[in-house]
Parts: structure tokens; C-alpha cells; sequence
């Protein structure tokens, strides 16, 4: 079976979905929380009964990382959330193909979203010695930035675009 365009442009970012199965404690009072991830598809929530068991709940989730339950539980009491999430939703890898042009057009597009989100990108020691480093991941997108801009022109005077017709124009006066 052949991968749609969405899908081989998650494959070149490697945004593949992921599943993520956790458990959190109602604070008594809100109905609403909020997810470590966002773009979240296929979601489910579960509610611990006197048992011990998990049963399933009207909770509602958003795109946008967010499970909205129908009333505020009472407090300490537990809820579990399995749902499947990405870096970037259906809508993003469309916009970003028809920007793109193409597969390596939008994942250039992907890589430029996450290279502007590297002002968030830190580097710190804490005083017990323990180490974060998350600033090389800038030269790692920068990298695969620079290799799908040149396969795109590699493919673009391959294809006879620009590039090609001017390059002939210097041989054939």
C-alpha cells in the first residue's frame, strides 16, 4: 500500500504518532485539564472506580491538548488518558505540502517551524550537577535543513526548472 503524501512527509521529519498512556489526579474542582502534548487524536479517558477498575467516561478532548470531563471530580480521586499525539497536526503537514510543493518542499517547511521555535532551546547545569543540553538539536535541524534544500535543487535542475534553464543559457549563448 502506498503512503499518502501526509504520511511519507511525517516519515522525512520523522513525526511519527505516539502513544501516551498516563494517570493524573482530579483537584476536586475543575472539570478541564490540560495535556503534556498537543494535536491529539484518537483519545480516551478513563475514571478509577471503588474496585480498582478503569471505566470509560464522557471526557472530550481537544486538538489542542486539553480533556474536558462532564463535572469536577472529587479531589484525589484518579483518571487515566490514552491518546496518540504528534509534533504537528493533519492540517500543519497539509498547509506545510501546500507551501512546499511537495514532500521535501514541506518538510523544509517543518524544520523552518521548528528552527523558529529554537529560542526556547536551553542550555543549563543545576548546582547538584545535573545537566540539560537541548541547543544541539538546532544544529541537527540546521543540518537536515541545509541536505533538503539541496536535494530540492538537485531536483528542481534535474526536473528543468530555473537553475537548469540558466545553466544551459551559460553554455548556449
Amino acid at each position: 500500500m502506498a503512503l499518502t503524501t501526509a504520511q511519507r512527509v511525517r516519515l522525512k521529519i520523522q513525526d511519527a504518532p505516539v502513544i501516551a498512556d498516563d494517570t493524573y489526579t482530579f483537584d476536586g474542582s475543575a472539570s478541564a485539564y490540560n495535556m503534556p502534548h498537543v494535536n491529539l487524536t484518537s483519545a480516551s479517558a478513563f475514571i478509577a472506580g471503588s474496585d480498582g477498575q478503569w471505566s470509560a467516561t464522557g471526557g472530550t478532548f481537544n486538538i489542542t491538548g486539553y480533556v474536558t470531563f462532564d463535572t469536577a471530580y472529587a479531589s484525589a480521586s484518579a483518571f487515566r488518558t490514552r491518546y496518540v499525539h504528534s509534533n504537528f497536526s493533519d492540517a500543519e503537514i497539509s498547509d506545510f505540502t501546500a507551501v512546499g510543493g511537495g514532500v521535501d518542499g514541506a518538510a523544509i517547511q517543518a524544520i523552518e517551524a521548528l528552527m523558529f521555535d529554537a529560542v526556547k532551546r536551553a542550555r543549563w547545569m543545576a548546582p547538584d550537577g545535573s545537566q540539560f543540553d537541548d541547543v544541539a538539536a538546532q544544529a541537527h535541524l540546521r543540518g537536515m535543513y541545509n541536505q533538503l534544500k539541496s536535494a530540492q535543487a538537485d531536483d528542481a535542475i534535474a526536473g528543468g526548472g530555473m537553475n537548469s534553464w540558466s545553466m544551459n543559457q551559460e553554455r548556449y549563448p
